[in-house]
């Protein structure tokens, strides 16, 4: 008889909806682990960091051409006293306090928690980029998660939790899930979306290198633990398929590789999403590229994530790390962990120990790792511990793109063969850069997080705008009738490690905003403009709705102040509301008898003035009543509910 645990577990998933997965626990699983081999996993895998840390510091940042570095730059850096320690900086440092976040509060701690945690431990000093906006979110009153959401931390794109949360995988050992929702909880202080799940990815790899030392199947392993619809996921499958590619011949060649990594995700088919060398989609791209390359060997795999460059620091940390939890220290090359000092100081952290051992690290750890096993299922006994088996994955939600195209009024006119044309005050029109895609703002895509799409930008250079501010224009080949719009807002765009609150923003977002239609008389303001919720500079890709009196023209635009040192907007969708059928009173592009209802509602017969402005659409002939001629164009409206109505049909 084979005995199971069976357990209901809570899980919110998008929406914030409550669902609860059954887990089946295998009472005792086909794997099992030596504790003294888990031991030395652990503390290999700080050993791994640490070398392939200390050993890229001098080339974080360079090396970000289509060309890697060249091999006789690379030096080993071996720390060998306690007067001259490993030192922890953003990478180490932040899994030295998450293993004291466990410790103090459990292996499950709430976000109010970790809050704490930052708060007594993480001063402005020794973080960067999305670490820092976080900190400073903390410091203006925000919490996780909503620290790391993509509209508050202007760098949520950025590589930080993937630095500081892989070491939540070798905390459990052969156990996937638990590894990625820790990624997910802790690396949520920083990131979200696409970024995010390349912690996940990281964190899932440690995990199997427990039970798994082929770095090919460790990859897919991790892979499998994202939404296939994340940009995250298309990285690892592009280095994959490139490096089977090159390997058909079997001379591998990584640096042919590298740079279709850069063709693809920085240079000419990058579509100008690469943002800088501190992001994210580079480097999980390059630390993939290393561990398929390095195929397992310690040496060379650093050799490699030092030489790929961009953050040569970071993932040289990760790579080495995952190596060294496959092959535990005492797998490590001798000639580099022999004469290396165990000591450890962690810097940044005032409060906490400063100084530690590795070894005392790996100790701690594993307490931590032993209380993860049993937690999931799994049991130790006689220094052996038997790991559960792994239920299949639950990845974040998916997420995909919309192939259906643009939504609302644009894509009425669009199926009823209009040629919809878009303008803006800063005007481009290049599908190769979504900088500069203006036809972008109608293409149905409005939610970026898993994508990595950036939003169209009037930012020219130029710190002045153009004058009357920024403008965004849908244009249509006849009349139509507008009834709102929604506004989905682009990114708001700081300096890096810059307080956006106290020091502002280079630009990104409107100061004012006001609609506009283009009539018979020209360009006019509409009328009770309406905001679902105000303008907020610090709050990026809001998306607003805007209504109005309705009002029929050829032409719908948003114009405004364009804010930030650099006086420029950025925008991801502007979808219209209205109608194209001029007898069409509820805007569903049929004419059928809810329609009828409101027309005869609003009749008044030949010569007798409608004056009630809830009727003034019902006057389809313009001329101030509501009578038999207007009927007339009623009819020939006349679509019925099965059908669409013909927008020529007033003519």
């Amino acid at each position: 008889m084979h005995l199971v645990r069976l357990q209901l577990i809570p899980k919110i998933v998008s929406g914030g909806l409550l669902l609860f997965v059954l887990a089946v626990h295998p009472a005792w699983g086909q794997r099992t682990l030596e504790a003294d081999v888990y031991r030395d996993k652990l503390r290999g895998m700080w050993f791994g960091q640490l070398i392939g840390n200390h050993s890229g510091r001098d080339f974080e940042g360079k090396y970000c051409t289509r060309e890697a570095a060249p091999d006789e730059l690379f030096q080993w850096v071996i720390k060998t006293s306690y007067a001259d320690p490993w030192t922890g900086d953003d990478d180490t440092s932040f899994e030295y306090l998450y293993l004291h976040t466990l410790e103090t509060y459990g292996i499950d701690p709430t976000y109010s928690q970790i809050k704490n945690e930052w708060d007594l431990y993480v001063p402005l000093t020794g973080i960067y980029i999305a670490n820092k906006q976080a900190k400073y979110l903390m410091n203006h009153g925000f919490s996780p998660p909503e620290t790391g959401s993509y509209t508050n931390n202007i760098h949520s794109f950025a590589i930080d939790s993937q630095i500081t949360t892989e070491f939540f995988g070798s905390l459990a050992p052969g156990m996937r899930q638990w590894a990625i929702d820790a990624a997910r909880t802790f690396g949520g202080v920083t990131n979200e979306g696409f970024s995010l799940h390349a912690a996940q990815f990281y964190a899932a790899i440690y995990a199997a290198a427990a039970c798994e030392s082929d770095i090919n199947a460790l990859v897919l392993a991790g892979q499998q633990c994202l939404p296939v619809s994340s940009r995250s996921y298309k990285v690892i499958q592009d280095v994959r398929d490139w490096y089977a590619q090159d390997m058909l011949d079997d001379i591998p060649d990584w640096r042919e590789t590298r740079r279709k990594i850069y063709d693809h995700y920085h240079g000419t088919y990058a579509y100008g999403r690469y943002r800088y060398w501190i992001e994210s989609t580079i480097n999980l791209a390059m630390t993939t590229l290393t561990l398929l390359y390095g195929q397992g060997d310690f040496e060379e795999t650093i050799k490699i994530a030092v030489l790929s460059g961009y953050d040569a620091d970071c993932n040289p940390a990760t790579a080495g790390g995952l190596i060294g939890m496959i092959n535990g220290f005492t797998g490590l090359p001798t000639d580099l962990t022999g004469p290396a000092t165990d000591h450890y100081r962690v810097l940044y952290r005032p409060g906490l120990p400063q100084y530690d051992t590795i070894s005392n690290l790996a100790v701690r750890m594993q307490a931590v790792g032993e209380q993860v096993i049993v937690a999931q299922g799994g049991g130790i006994a006689s220094g052996t511990y038997t790991l559960p088996d792994e239920s299949p994955i639950i990845t974040e939600p998916e997420m995909p793109d919309p192939t259906t195209g643009p939504t609302g009024l644009v894509a009425a006119a669009q199926n009823a063969g209009w040629n919809i044309t878009v303008s803006a005050s800063i005007e481009r029109h290049n599908p190769l850069n979504d900088r500069q895609n203006l036809e972008s703002i109608i293409d149905g895509i409005v939610d970026v997080r898993y994508n990595g799409r950036l939003p169209y930008s009037t930012y020219d250079g130029v710190n002045s705008q153009p004058a009357g501010g920024d403008f965004y224009q849908i244009n249509f080949p006849q009349p139509v009738r507008f009834d709102a719009l929604t506004f989905y807002e682009g990114d708001a765009v700081g300096g890096y490690n810059r307080d956006p609150r106290t020091e502002g923003l280079n630009g990104g977002y409107f100061d004012t905003l006001d609609v506009e239609v283009r009539t018979g008389q020209g360009w006019v303001s509409v009328q009770n403009l309406m905001f679902s919720e105000p303008l907020d500079p610090f709050k990026a890709y809001q998306v607003i709705d805007l209504t109005f009196d309705r009002l029929w023209g050829i032409g719908i635009r948003i114009r405004g102040t364009a804010g930030g040192a650099h006086e420029y907007t950025t925008i991801t969708e502007l979808v219209v509301h209205g109608a194209l059928v001029a007898a069409d009173f509820n805007g569903d592009n049929r004419v059928d008898q809810t329609d009828y209802a409101v027309f005869r509602n609003c009749a008044t017969g030949p010569g007798i003035l409608q004056t009630d402005s809830l009727c003034q659409e019902a006057d389809l002939d313009g001329d101030g009543d509501v009578d038999q001629d207007d009927f007339a164009i009623f009819q020939r409206c006349y679509s019925g509910e099965s059908r669409p109505a013909d927008p020529n049909c007033a003519d």
